[in-house]
């Protein structure tokens, strides 16, 4: 089935998370506070920990340690101790029942680093599983991708890398033998083709950098851009296409955040800051009532007529824009309701390169509406017409944001 245009960036940007990321992060939506490591003290513990379970833990620790069968680091198991350390540690954060907060291992917060600053160093492909299981090559992250320039094809299947067959492995198992230092090499054998023809490569490792956003002209003054997720290198990506768009004689917008699942705010509220006046973008308020302001602080706006394409999807960092957009009245909004994710969560690093992420605060929108659970509603509601586009191409959204755009 075909995708929307509408979500090229969205679909792209979800393929290179899936490459670089252990742990998916549902509808993304996070601020990372880079907080300097630390480690846990006894006065922060409490909580959870009481001092009756810290007791019973340690009762069911004497336990394993003395009954369980298959406890030892030497055992045909594979888990070590600190596996089971860290299971623990997920356990305790899963116990909140909250979808959105998270354990990392210093491995998995690694790679959500790299992830949300829009950059790594790999062969510059983005991978899928296929529904036979196999990991399959679904496009390349640019043109001047080191695999796509090697002779890799999408539709390829990973087979061997480094003489080691893929079979068995899981997706960061793949990940983490294929990426490495930029200017290394990687022999990877494929299979292609119905006949599974083995085709070897040795592809040069490379900086790879994410494309969150695309742009084109839509007709001689009507601009289009799309932005598929919210990360360190959105900003510049987005303000560079306005730049390319305004050259080319742009006089109107369409800014389509279909299928954008958010990501970085302050990403988002510096793309804000390119579209509306100075001012309140959003702000928080944590459980104890703290309130934190983020601020549009360029006194230029965009300055033209603008229609924003949201839909269901459309969660978290793109709610957040498109509401602050909506709130001062300089854009309307097109399309279904959005996803509804107005809460916040923060990444706080440990001292051994772990790292939790927790829900620790609400957003509103300047006009002081919380959109958790309900979205933001449009100003003009279609829904998408998708066995039309299935069909012949047409995107009855795009259309219509394109008609409105123009009498605005």
């Amino acid at each position: 089935m075909k995708e929307k245009p509408g979500f090229w960036g969205g679909i792209v940007c979800g393929l290179l998370i899936a490459l670089i990321i252990l742990v998916a992060v549902f509808f993304g939506g996070s601020v990372h506070n880079m907080l300097l490591g630390r480690g846990f003290t006894p006065a922060a513990a409490g909580g959870i920990l009481t001092s009756s379970v810290k007791e019973k833990i340690s009762l069911l620790n004497d336990y394993i340690d003395y009954y369980y069968l298959d406890y030892r680091d030497d055992d045909d198991s594979g888990e070590t101790d600190e596996d089971r350390a860290e299971g623990m540690y997920r356990g305790l954060v899963e116990s909140l029942n909250d979808k959105y907060s998270s354990y990392y291992t210093e491995k998995e917060y690694s790679r959500l680093s790299e992830s949300t600053e829009g950059s790594f160093e790999g062969i510059g492909v983005t991978i899928v599983q296929n529904d036979e299981g196999y990991f399959e090559i679904a496009g390349f992250a640019s043109e001047d991708s080191s695999a796509k320039k090697a002779g890799v094809e999408v539709g390829d299947i990973f087979y061997k890398v480094e003489d080691e067959y893929v079979s068995g492995m899981d997706m960061s198992d793949l990940v983490d033998r294929v990426r490495g230092k930029k200017g290394t090499s990687v022999r990877i054998v494929m299979l292609r083709g119905e006949n599974r023809e083995e085709v070897e490569f040795t592809i040069d490792r490379q900086k790879v950098e994410a494309i969150t956003v695309s742009s084109n002209m839509i007709d001689n003054e009507t601009g289009y851009i799309a932005i598929g997720a919210f990360e360190g290198i959105t900003v510049s990506q987005f303000e560079n296409a306005l730049t390319s768009l305004k050259k080319q004689g742009m006089k109107r917008l369409v800014l389509d955040l279909r299928g954008n699942g958010g990501g970085m705010v302050n990403a988002a509220v510096k793309v804000a800051d390119d579209i509306i006046p100075t001012g309140v973008v959003t702000y928080t308020l944590d459980s104890r009532g703290n309130r934190k302001d983020y601020m549009a602080v360029t006194p230029e706006e965009l300055g033209m007529p603008l229609v924003i394409l949201v839909d269901s999807a459309s969660a978290s960092a793109s709610e957040l824009l498109t509401g602050a957009i909506k709130d001062y009245g300089k854009g309307t909004v097109v399309g279904t309701t959005t996803f509804g994710k107005g809460i916040v969560q923060n990444i706080y690093p440990l001292a051994d390169g772990s790292a939790v992420k927790l829900t620790n605060s609400r957003y509103y929108t300047p006009n002081g509406l919380n959109i958790q659970g309900t979205g933001i509603e449009p100003d003009v509601v279609i829904e998408f017409d998708g066995e039309s586009y299935e069909k012949d191409g047409s995107d009855n959204q795009l259309d219509k944001a394109v008609e409105i755009v123009k009498n605005k």
